[in-house]
């Protein structure tokens, strides 16, 4: 398996595959991706790193594609910030591991997510970026280009990565394997997001317990045993992803003493770098899937705007109820606890005149 067999794992980038494959032979310093999250960017960069420190051009299977797969190779490092955006002290910090010797391997590769939370450390990203070390390699990452990135994109070869349609999420669920009612459900419930089109379409607990999400408009009630009912219900199809994710998380932790073994490095060390990327991990999957269930009550209120026979007073109805769910997903960026940030969504919705 090389780049190209691994990127048909991914869908909708069959261009910028074979744009990557031509940076294999001579990779230059520092990569750009501009793409959100939900179309499969930080695979894309997984996958490049992979071909690029793999013998065979990224066969998925060896001992180093594994390592970059489960977070714990020891020359390739996500970066992962603390606070809300980049602070200079992190970009000094990514700066300092810019000049670190690899531990054995031609180049080690420094990735660098969510950039456009990069704020004021952009000029101190720069210099490296401009001068780093032969064996350093930079992959950087934005959802969207702002005025802040403008200089580091002009030092990087910048890759842009297609939008995906709901149609590509579902032929890929098809070609998965999935069948035609479970992938149609998975797409809907994902709310164009490929990975968690993925994790539904193997899981059909997950999918009930999201659908509740849709439901939400008919569930309010200004009765507020069953707002927090409600709230605690929406809270359940997290907690039930995160069990998932516990599960493949002990199995990693239970093959680190073999994959140390064959990367040469101390089972202490690589299980310490397993457990901070899981801790991360779960800390997303929240946040994730929150997000995910909000645009999917959004959406119903947004088609109940087209419906043709919506009257006046149902459009001021709706398009009220929308800005109350983008206010939460604000809310919710800011790291609010989520909780209280459903219950205070689900009264407001409750309490408008409808």
């Amino acid at each position: 398996m090389g780049i190209l067999e691994l990127f048909s794992q991914i869908p909708g980038q069959d261009r910028l595959a074979d744009e990557l494959k031509a940076h294999l032979i001579d990779p230059k310093n520092s990569y750009f991706f501009i793409g959100a999250e939900d179309v499969g960017t930080v695979k894309v960069i997984q996958t490049f790193a992979k071909a690029i420190m793999c013998e065979h051009d990224g066969c998925g299977v060896c001992t180093s594609c594994i390592a970059i797969e489960r977070g714990v190779h020891p020359d390739v490092f996500f970066y992962q910030r603390v606070g809300a955006a980049l602070r200079i002290d992190d970009a000094r910090e990514i700066v300092s591991m810019a000049y670190r010797s690899t531990s054995g391997s031609k180049y080690q590769i420094i990735v660098v997510p969510e950039l456009e939370l990069v704020d004021r450390a952009a000029p101190v990203l720069l210099k490296s970026v401009e001068e780093p070390p032969v064996s350093t390699i930079f992959m950087l990452q934005a959802s969207t280009e702002t005025p802040e990135l403008r200089t580091l994109m002009s030092r990087s070869v910048v890759f842009r990565l297609d939008s995906i349609s709901d149609q590509q999420i579902y032929q890929h669920l098809i070609n998965r394997g999935t069948s035609a009612e479970d992938a149609e459900r998975s797409v809907r419930l994902s709310a164009g997001n490929l990975e968690r089109a993925i994790e539904l379409s193997t899981d059909r607990q997950l999918c009930d317990a999201t659908e509740i999400w849709e439901e939400v408009p008919t569930l309010v009630t200004q009765n507020l045993s069953l707002i927090l009912n409600l709230a605690d219900k929406l809270l359940e199809a997290v907690s039930l992803r995160e069990e998932r994710k516990k599960l493949e998380h002990k199995k990693e932790l239970d093959e680190a003493g073999e994959l140390a073994k064959s990367l040469g490095v101390k089972k202490a060390s690589l299980t310490e770098k397993l457990e901070a990327r899981q801790k991360r991990e779960l800390r997303r999957i929240r946040t994730t899937d929150l997000r995910s269930g909000l645009l999917l009550l959004e959406r119903q209120y947004r088609n109940s705007l087209l419906a043709s026979d919506t009257s006046e007073s149902k459009v001021k109805y709706c398009i009220k109820a929308i800005e109350m769910i983008e206010d939460t997903q604000l809310a919710l960026k800011r790291n609010a606890n989520e909780f209280l940030l459903l219950m205070a969504l689900l009264t407001r919705l409750a309490d408008l005149p409808n």
